[in-house]
């Protein structure tokens, strides 16, 4: 009877290979959190000119970035 050494358990993340799977997976993740900071501050930049405010752009940067985060953990951190 053999016991799996740690070295021997697949790890969670996909290891680079040569083919450049993780270097992909680091651009998506890093484009994700861009793109979603600069959505939400975009929708809370529309409604503060809508509604005549200047605070709602900060809220709108905080909740997008905080939904992208939460989109990048879903996709990539729960394998």
């Amino acid at each position: 009877m053999s016991l799996a050494k740690p070295s021997d358990a697949p790890s969670a993340m996909p290891t680079d290979a040569g083919n450049g799977i993780t270097e992909k997976i680091a651009w998506s993740v890093t484009s994700y959190l861009i793109s979603g900071a600069l959505m939400g501050a975009l929708a809370g930049w529309g409604l503060d000119h809508l509604l005549g405010t200047h605070f709602i752009v900060g809220i709108g940067l905080v909740v997008g970035k905080a939904l992208t985060l939460y989109y990048v953990w879903l996709r990539y951190g729960t394998h």
